[in-house]
């Protein structure tokens, strides 16, 4: 008899988005193979967001060049702005582009459209030059934000230069101002160098625990950092024998908490050393780390909840096995998407967890 049984929907996200990065399980050192009963049969799309606005910087510091890619700062962002926009389901969105170097809308605040959205990525400019118009292009936001309902998602791409003039308002001032009155969260893209900079970009991500900033060097490379950001995938399983491949030598447990902890447990020191020796061994892989929570207690304390126990495990891989943080990315959904249900203790006790996923395979 076959039954059917529910993955847990962040795990099949970050699964769907390694699939279009193309990551694959081939290395045969650490891979083994197994007879299992799992096959994906169906899968249900989850908005997470029903607005998203990109704010794309094309000033003058855009002009360097990006890694060797043979691209500048500029053309690797479009570029990857016109990669996202092709695989990106349309599920009933509004969307807006602007600049704001200095702010110009390209594609109106109008239900998304791919390919009109393309088009619009075109006509971004061919050339980065001017000044970082920060405050005057998170102002103009007010007047966009104050014409939506639902949550919306703005991707911030910045280095975090802005005007100090004297008596005007810092951008995390403004950017808190939009959370107090609306629904938002900032995925900062960050092109920063100067601690100065990363600063002023973290002090903005700190005004929910939705925000949250992203080095675009690292996004670029692995785009599971926006894992979640605009959708999760619920994706259903028919059981019957097959086979597939997994990491025999990093195959972890879900790392459960305490009740409003997020103090790793004594209990998983052995799993974390696994998983932090192969990544100091095996530099070129990386671990996304996702936080949960059980369903006590409101949705943005479980966020920033969640955020600490995935930020936990993260600084313990990196203070004790010396990990970079750029091959770890977390993420974290508070008590969205449970294990099971958070009727009883132990149920509860489940669902505060981090899972880690190895990836970066060839």
């Amino acid at each position: 008899m076959r039954k059917k049984y529910k993955l847990k929907s962040v795990v099949m996200m970050v699964f769907f988005v390694s699939m279009m990065v193309g990551v694959s399980f081939a290395a045969e050192d650490v891979v083994e193979k197994e007879k299992v009963y799992d096959v994906v049969i169906t899968k249900e799309l989850i908005k997470t967001a029903d607005n998203f606005i990109v704010l794309f910087d094309s000033s003058s510091s855009m002009k360097e060049p990006f890694k060797d890619t043979g691209l500048t700062t500029l053309d690797a962002a479009k570029k990857f702005l016109k990669d996202r926009n092709e695989i990106l389901p349309d599920l009933g969105y509004n969307a807006g582009l602007y600049l704001f170097t200095p702010f110009k809308p390209i594609y109106m605040m109008q239900k998304y459209d791919r390919d009109k959205f393309a088009a619009a990525i075109d006509q971004l400019p061919a050339k980065a030059s001017g000044a970082t118009l920060l405050q005057q292009g998170l102002r103009k936001l007010d007047g966009v934000l104050s014409g939506l309902s639902g949550r919306t998602v703005v991707f911030l791409f910045t280095d975090g230069y802005y005007s100090r003039m004297p008596g005007s308002m810092k951008p995390v001032e403004i950017a808190k101002g939009f959370a107090d009155k609306y629904n938002v969260c900032f995925y900062v893209i960050s092109t920063a160098k100067g601690d100065q900079e990363k600063a002023v970009l973290k002090a903005v991500a700190s005004i929910n625990e939705c925000s949250r900033v992203v080095p675009f060097d690292q996004m670029y490379e692995k785009p599971v950092y926006l894992a979640g950001a605009l959708f999760i995938i619920e994706t259903r399983v028919e059981k019957y024998l097959t086979k597939y491949y997994h990491l025999a030598d990093v195959k972890i447990d879900n790392i459960l908490f305490d009740f409003d902890s997020a103090e790793i447990r004594s209990e998983y020191t052995d799993d974390l050393k696994v998983l932090g020796e192969f990544l100091k061994n095996n530099l070129s892989k990386y671990v996304t780390l996702t936080g949960f929570t059980d369903n006590t207690g409101s949705s943005e304390y479980n966020l920033g909840l969640a955020r600490r126990r995935a930020e936990s495990v993260a600084a313990y891989l990196n203070a004790e096995f010396n990990v970079s943080v750029g091959q770890i990315v977390t993420q974290w959904y508070g008590k969205d998407d449970p294990v099971t249900d958070n009727d009883t203790s132990d149920g509860r006790s489940q669902n505060r967890r981090v899972e880690s996923i190895v990836m970066g395979f060839d």
